[in-house]
């Protein structure tokens, strides 16, 4: 039993090295040609993709059905969405906002990421940040169940438009001005292998295997 363990611990940990690198495979299709939000069915917002890039992302044992999305909209602008579909065994090892920002900061080359605006509705999480004291970029933050989904919308349209759905009074101060031209396109899920952003509860891992 004990070889047996051994030897499937040595094919998972190749596995887990691969994925890494062969993972996130590219494509110009999507399983969502149209993605829809709001906060019910009668109200719901719709996202048709103009030209998505496609792009499916493996983390061993915790995720298997995670996927990057970045389209030059029609309608909306420049939008990316990161959805995360963690397994039933796994748990983040922190706040997902704050992994995401931290490799936003770290990707764009970005020095200050300021919060000028923020709203939490339900499982919405709406915020607008200022860049380096001069340029402005909106995500929105969705969570429930074992899922989570960010999407950095450049232009801020798509954002103003589901926030004021929530909040019809709503006023996006920020609309005009200098918005933020850079173009995010990493994964949380490629990089959890290095940076542990989420992992398995290894104690019923261990106890499921005695």
């Amino acid at each position: 039993m004990q070889v047996i363990k051994k030897n499937l611990v040595y094919i998972f940990s190749i596995i887990l090295v691969l994925s890494f690198f062969t993972g996130c495979a590219s494509s110009a299709l999507t399983k969502d040609s149209t993605l829809y939000f709001g906060k019910d069915k009668q109200s719901a917002i719709p996202i048709r993709f103009t030209n998505p890039i496609y792009k499916d992302h493996y983390s061993y044992a915790c995720n298997v059905d995670s996927y990057t999305l970045l389209d030059d909209n029609a309608q909306y602008g420049q939008l990316f969405i990161e959805y995360i579909y963690l397994g039933f065994r796994c748990h983040w090892n922190g706040l997902p906002t704050s992994f995401f920002e931290t490799n936003l900061r770290y990707e764009l080359k970005i020095d200050t990421l300021e919060t000028v605006e923020e709203f939490d509705i339900g499982t919405y999480n709406f915020k607008t940040y200022r860049i380096d004291n001069d340029t402005h970029l909106s995500m929105i933050y969705m969570f429930g169940g074992s899922t989570d989904r960010f999407i950095l919308d450049y232009e801020g349209k798509f954002y103003t438009k589901l926030l004021k759905s929530f909040k019809p009074d709503y006023q996006n101060n920020t609309a005009f001005q200098k918005r933020f031209k850079g173009k995010y396109n990493d994964s949380l899920v490629r990089k959890n292998l290095i940076n542990h952003y989420f992992s398995e509860e290894r104690e019923r891992f261990e106890r499921d295997w005695r």
